[in-house]
């Protein structure tokens, strides 16, 4: 009766079970990694794409700003100004400038010329 009793049970191989085990475990995780890279593959493009609007908006105040200063510091806004009574400028008196002028080169200045030595020796 011991022998009848061996051949009805269900004999289960560990090491099979063990590897299938061991391949849903890895099937699992690699299923949930895709799924979180994919998620964090969203989240930063919508980050990118913030920054990006935020960089056009910064490049446009930058123009409006640029234009702004080019206006208000153009030669006649700063007569208007002026005659408006905003700026209080008063004209340099000549001999407040100084003027510097560039010393005519002569023709053999860019002529090479030989370097003597200093020791003494050739």
């Amino acid at each position: 009766m011991n022998r009848s009793r061996r051949r009805n049970w269900n004999a289960v191989n560990a090491a099979s079970l063990a590897r299938w085990i061991v391949v849903t475990v890895f099937l699992a995780l690699v299923g949930l990694s895709y799924v979180y890279l994919t998620l964090q593959l969203y989240h930063l493009g919508e980050r990118r794409k913030a920054v990006e609007n935020e960089l056009v908006s910064l490049r446009t105040q930058n123009d409006v700003a640029g234009v702004q200063i080019a206006a208000l510091t153009s030669r006649s806004a700063l007569q208007r100004r002026l005659k408006e009574g905003y700026l209080k400028m008063v004209p340099i008196s000549e001999n407040n400038i100084v003027r510097l002028t560039i010393p005519a080169r002569a023709a053999d200045e860019d002529a090479i010329q030989p370097v003597a030595n200093p020791s003494g020796t050739r």
